[in-house]
């Protein structure tokens, strides 16, 4: 014969003779059941009875009840709701302190004991009882969700609680302490729901302890695992922090308070506590450290500290009662007691702290969870949004294709017109890049304004440099002295281009062959800047079907049509291109821009000038007087002379100087021109304005039965995620109305509404900000009644 874990014997066996009647056995199940069911209903009401000092008043009440519905309902899930977490170093009394304020016997042992973390949740309801299951940690496997999710068992007693512990750890996996490659610690959850009508809805936490030194039993990746653990609750941003450190074990091995000053560095949530303060010699150092401590004169929170004396290995056994009893009679003769008030010693106060915490927690964080919850209803319809209906026939398939092309369309056409007023073109993030990416117009703009100064920077294959000027280019690629220009290009081109011409003179086909060498860079930079249209288009359409549709079918119209029909339109640009490029690479210069000839008589001018300047600079000297200043007959002469020699006529090397300077300035003409046709002609005629047409509502119409299949049908995975969301949108619109009917109706101590005038109007509270500054008068008028 064994038991289950209330106690009760759950199979008989007896010699034959000795069998009971089938009336008896009835009697005798019936009997074992009313059993069960009452000792449900005691440990239940026991716990109650423990927490209810967490309970200040109906309002006090009425705030946990709302939180818990919005926990019941699975808010939390999606937004963070208030908690009471216990975390701290191994052995330091999480677990004590967790049983003295619940009533529960959690296991407790020197060193390694907690191994995964353990919510009591708290609730009021009609039935009392005790259920207990595992909630599995999301990196799970299906197969090990659906394993872990059968542990389930209710509970009657509360000594079977560490043997439901232990199971606890075999059904997760985690094995016995020494073993060697053994997993010690689980980031699942063991979920203890005890329900009472007198229950207040709450929920507290115990949490391993932390460790830093690893030994045969835990590991230092063991200490990791429990330390992200632990910092994930802290940093969940409504728990309440319950750091405890033990007083027999130096402060500095015990980084709880760290962690916790890191993640609320305000102090606005954490609350001290120290532990053991028995077992450290009266009147040592030690006891004066830990009181000071307390006291809050060495590590200051914001909360303050708090002291317990639990149960110790001599007094296991001690009753709840006999337990509190030690506590007051250590306190009453300690230096702990006259140091300290009786607010912050034992676990009635704490109690009290704690609930006085708990109250304000939620009442100054309910407008952010009202923000957070109306947050998520705003993200659930936008995805479902995003889904659509739920498409099963042809025409359901069509129609929610049609509907992405009219969006897509009316998106294309603003980002292309750089009208950025839409929703869409403000991501809600900082990045310059993911605007960019919507905001086509803005991002062609700065690639063609790149793509300008590169063609003037480096579309030319020489850089030819004046004797006396400054190079234009950072690095000497391409660079050449115009003496040396003239000498091993322009006179060998001449040479080799002679016609008709007369001696001294240049056959002008010679400015088209200079030209032509001088822009062949510019396919290579051109077609680059087509890649980087086409990049842009490409992620423009990307952000833009991102935002419209589901992942599914953003994929499928990127894959099956968007970037085939992108591709089509870079290689119509690409022929574009190669269509502006052909009149400079095969066919004579031809212009009539008068801006030819100004730009030959201003290069030669300018160089006339410099060639001055320079002999000047070089010859003449000048000589002042006290009325007049002159420059030196010697060095007039010698300007004279550097200024004939300088000019000295060469007809052969005129005719090298002037077709290079013609060649110079036609490229000039025709650099600008091309730039221009590129950005006109080529990318927004041929790419930019045909975006649009790409998946327009008309060529949606025009889509073949199969093609609508393939790209309008939905996937499992959108199915379910539709589901999933439609379920969390009810979720948090219900929370969301249990909260505004909360807010706009609440009851005051003293009876009435929350505002008066808000009851007789029926003035719902939806906005969070004025739901705070209802609190704010809320408080103001129960402080005046109080003063009364």
């Amino acid at each position: 014969m064994y038991q289950d874990l209330n106690g009760f014997p759950s199979n008989f066996t007896s010699h034959p003779s000795a069998s009971p009647q089938p009336n008896h056995q009835a009697r005798r199940t019936a009997a074992m059941g009313k059993a069960k069911k009452e000792a449900k209903v005691d440990l239940a009401d026991n716990i109650a009875k423990k927490t209810a000092g967490f309970i200040q008043s109906d309002e006090h009440r009425d705030l946990l009840d709302i939180v818990d519905t919005l926990r019941s309902q699975g808010v939390s899930h999606y937004v963070d709701l208030p908690q009471i977490i216990v975390c701290g170093s191994q052995s330091s009394g999480k677990s004590s302190t967790l049983e003295a304020l619940s009533g529960i016997e959690f296991p407790s042992a020197e060193g390694l004991c907690t191994r995964f973390a353990t919510e009591l949740v708290l609730r009021r309801g009609d039935v009392a009882g005790i259920k207990v299951h595992i909630q599995p940690h999301a990196d799970r496997t299906e197969e090990e969700r659906i394993n872990l999710s059968r542990f389930s068992m209710e509970a009657s007693d509360a000594k079977p609680f560490p043997k439901i512990i232990e199971e606890a750890k075999q059904a997760m996996g985690l094995s016995a302490v020494g073993v060697a490659g053994a997993k010690i610690f689980s980031t699942d959850v063991l979920r203890i729901e005890s329900t009472s009508p007198t229950a207040p809805n709450l929920t507290l936490v115990d949490l391993p302890g932390l460790f830093g030194a690893a030994d045969k039993n835990q590991s230092d990746d063991d200490a990791a695992l429990v330390q992200d653990m632990v910092t994930n609750y802290m940093r969940q941003r409504r728990s309440i922090i319950l750091a405890v450190v033990t007083a027999d074990n130096p402060f500095a091995n015990q980084p709880v308070t760290k962690f916790a000053r890191e993640i609320d560095p305000q102090g606005q949530r954490t609350l001290g506590l120290i532990t053991k303060p028995d077992k450290i010699d009266k009147g040592s150092d030690s006891e004066r450290y830990y009181i000071e401590l307390a006291q809050n004169q060495n590590v200051k929170l914001n909360l303050g500290w708090h002291v317990l004396r639990n149960r110790s290995h001599a007094t296991a056994d001690d009753s709840a009662e006999e337990r509190d009893e030690r506590e007051n009679d250590f306190f009453a003769n300690s230096l702990w007691g006259e140091s300290l008030a009786k607010t912050q010693l034992g676990v009635d106060a704490l109690r009290e702290r704690l609930r006085n915490v708990l109250w304000n927690q939620i009442n100054n964080g309910l407008p952010g969870v009202i923000s957070d919850v109306q947050a998520g209803i705003k993200d659930c319809e936008n995805k479902l949004a995003q889904l659509g209906k739920a498409r099963i026939s042809s025409r359901e398939k069509h129609s929610y294709l049609h509907k992405i092309s009219a969006r897509l369309s009316v998106l294309l056409r603003a980002a292309i017109d750089g009208v950025y007023s839409d929703q869409f073109f403000e991501p809600g993030s900082e990045d310059s890049s993911e605007l960019l990416e919507r905001r086509l117009r803005a991002r062609v703009q700065s690639i063609l304004s790149d793509y300008a100064d590169r063609m003037r920077e480096d579309g030319h294959a020489l850089e030819i440099v004046e004797d006396d000027d400054e190079a234009v280019r950072d690095n000497d690629s391409g660079r050449i002295d115009r003496y040396d220009y003239l000498t091993d290009h322009v006179k060998p081109a001449m040479f080799h281009s002679r016609g008709r011409e007369l001696p001294g003179t240049f056959n002008p086909l010679v400015v088209g062959d200079l030209f032509s060498q001088q822009c062949r860079p510019w396919e290579r930079i051109t077609h680059r800047v087509v890649e980087e249209i086409h990049k842009a288009a490409a992620e423009t359409f990307r952000e833009a079907l991102d935002d419209i549709c589901d992942s599914n079918t953003a994929d499928r119209l990127r894959k099956y049509h968007i970037t085939p029909a992108l591709h089509q339109l870079r290689k119509d640009l690409k022929e574009k291109i190669d269509e502006l490029l052909l009149p400079h690479q095969s066919i004579h210069p031809i212009t009539y821009n008068d801006y030819l000839c100004r730009t030959v008589n201003k290069i030669q001018t300018e160089r006339m000038n410099r060639k001055v300047e320079a002999v000047a600079s070089t010859t003449l000297q000048v000589q002042k007087s006290a009325e007049h200043t002159w420059y030196t007959a010697s060095s007039v002469k010698l300007f004279k002379a550097g200024i004939k020699a300088q000019f000295a006529p060469d007809v052969e090397e005129y005719s090298a100087s002037l077709a290079a300077d013609v060649a110079a300035a036609y490229y000039q003409i025709a650099l600008e021109k091309f730039i221009d046709d590129v950005s006109v002609n080529a990318i927004e005629t041929c790419l930019i304005q045909a975006l649009p047409e790409v998946l327009s509502p008309q060529k949606v119409w025009d889509l073949d039965e199969d093609t609508v299949e393939l790209l309008g049908s939905e996937t499992d995975e959108t199915i379910a995620e539709r589901t999933s969301l439609t379920l969390k949108l009810e979720t948090l619109t219900k929370g969301l109305h249990d909260l505004d009917g909360f807010t706009s109706s609440r009851p005051l101590q003293g009876g009435g509404y929350l505002l008066k005038r808000d009851k007789e109007r029926k003035v719902p509270v939806r906005d969070v900000t004025r739901f705070a500054q209802r609190l704010a008068e809320d408080r103001e008028m129960r402080e005046k009644a109080s003063q009364k």
